[in-house]
């Protein structure tokens, strides 16, 4: 069953939707906005002490704005690449700003947050090719920041779950450095327009609990173009061929989440290939329910993630 504290932040959510709603009509204008706002809002006591430093990232065809935190002097070189949920599309490096620096001080780890192209304006492969890139250039440049290579984990809330995932498996399969860990928040893995494939989407899809059916069909086309490949392991890591490629991985799923069966479904797929997984449930949760300190449960899963990256 949903908790009081997240029955009470829906609620409020859906005040916030209607105010922007007032004022705005383009669709992505107010997902972006109203994902800004619900992360503000609802953050609860902001992260102090932690050191930031921007960097620009040349790519072949564009600069990728990467966000550097410094985590604790105990870290070991731990650092996890985020990349952010939201659809590809609504998210962005400074609405998951206060989520990162609190992921910094509970977890002890370094970061580095990712500001991907977002779609629409920017289809599919933008934001994978961003999250590549810079997941290459930390690996690069592990000196500089004080990172040891083989400890170097890649994390994603939502949309970025696929982006985490997809740029671990390619990483792999074309250089000679290893991702050593992987986290995924109640990842989105499978962009096929087929909801029906998944009990999850029918069930807590209607879009009470944050996120629903439409969106997530949103978000995918926003991403995508008409003739993308949707079983592309780059695009649905669901059809990642060789998951045994993949390092240790941590899944925290919710129990009101359209995608709780992906999660779910990846974790027992990486388990067959011989993968080590752990997964956390938090049963009285809802999608995206991590960066909302306000909640009780968002500081129980930060704790259960913090532990799974002092293993690892």
């Amino acid at each position: 069953m949903i908790d009081r504290q997240c029955v009470n932040l829906l609620e409020s959510a859906q005040g916030i939707l209607a105010e922007i709603l007032v004022s705005e009509s383009d669709p992505v204008a107010i997902g972006r906005r109203y994902t800004a706002d619900l992360m503000e809002t609802f953050l609860g006591a902001r992260a102090d002490g932690v050191g930031t430093r921007d960097f620009r990232i040349p790519t072949d065809s564009t600069e990728v704005l990467a966000r550097f935190y410094r985590g604790s002097p105990d870290a070991q070189g731990k650092l996890v690449l985020f990349f952010h949920g939201g659809g590809w599309s609504v998210g962005d490096i400074d609405t998951y700003d206060g989520f990162v620096r609190r992921l910094c001080v509970e977890t002890g780890a370094h970061y580095l947050s990712v500001d991907f192209r977002r779609a629409p304006e920017n289809k599919f492969p933008a934001a994978h090719d961003d999250c590549y890139e810079a997941a290459l250039w930390a690996f690069r440049n592990c000196e500089a920041l004080g990172i040891d290579p083989a400890r170097i984990g890649a994390m994603g809330d939502s949309a970025g779950g696929a982006l985490a995932t997809a740029v671990s498996w390619q990483i792999a399969r074309q250089t000679n450095y290893r991702v050593n860990s992987l986290y995924l928040l109640y990842p989105f893995l499978d962009l096929r327009d087929d909801h029906e494939a998944y009990a999850s989407r029918i069930s807590f899809g209607d879009g009470n609990y944050l996120v629903g059916r439409e969106g997530l069909s949103a978000a995918r086309e926003w991403y995508l173009t008409e003739d993308t490949n949707t079983e592309d392991p780059l695009v649905s890591p669901m059809f990642i061929p060789d998951l045994e490629s993949l390092p240790p991985t941590t899944i925290i799923t919710a129990g009101h989440d359209p995608n709780l069966d992906e999660g779910r479904l990846f974790a027992e797929m990486l388990r067959k290939s011989g993968v080590r997984v752990t997964e956390r449930h938090f049963a009285s949760a809802f999608h995206g329910f991590m960066p909302f300190g306000v909640l009780d449960v968002a500081g129980d899963s930060v704790t259960a993630l913090a532990r799974a990256i002092a293993g690892q």
